[in-house]
């Protein structure tokens, strides 16, 4: 029996709607599952689920959602949880992202972008180094 590949979970945190779901759609005919939030909160909450649950491979968190968890300290989570997701900043001036701030590895992308510029650093970052790891529910695994 052959196994079946899953493709790779994106979880892309955007504050502003419109950014989110065309964001969204662009991932996912570039062939990634994605899962969208509003909120940092919202991604703290599913990245702090219950074992059973499926590896997230990358985490786009927009630098500029300011919540009870912003978009900087969001990404520390995720690494504090599994230090190989891969970590892309999404910012409106990502010059002012002091290398100090970001985790270690991550990529930054200036808004406004356009998908397939997202579609690359995402490809860059699953390329440079398997994936082993952070889940999430099965029941958000929109593959299995």
């Amino acid at each position: 029996m052959q196994a079946v590949s899953r493709q790779p979970l994106v979880v892309l945190l955007a504050g502003d709607e419109l950014t989110r779901c065309i964001t969204t759609s662009c991932l996912e005919m570039s062939g990634y599952d994605v899962i969208g939030a509003r909120t940092a909160g919202e991604v703290e909450a599913l990245l702090l689920a219950p074992p059973g649950r499926r590896r997230v491979d990358v985490l786009v968190t927009d630098a500029d959602v300011r919540d009870t968890v912003d978009g900087l300290s969001l990404a520390d989570v995720a690494r504090c949880l599994d230090p190989t997701v891969g970590v892309v900043y999404t910012a409106r001036s990502p010059r002012r992202l002091e290398s100090g701030s970001m985790v270690t590895g991550a990529l930054c992308l200036r808004t406004p972008y356009h998908g397939h510029q997202l579609v690359a650093l995402i490809a860059e970052i699953l390329a440079a180094a398997p994936r082993t790891g952070l889940t999430l529910p099965a029941d958000l695994d929109r593959a299995a």
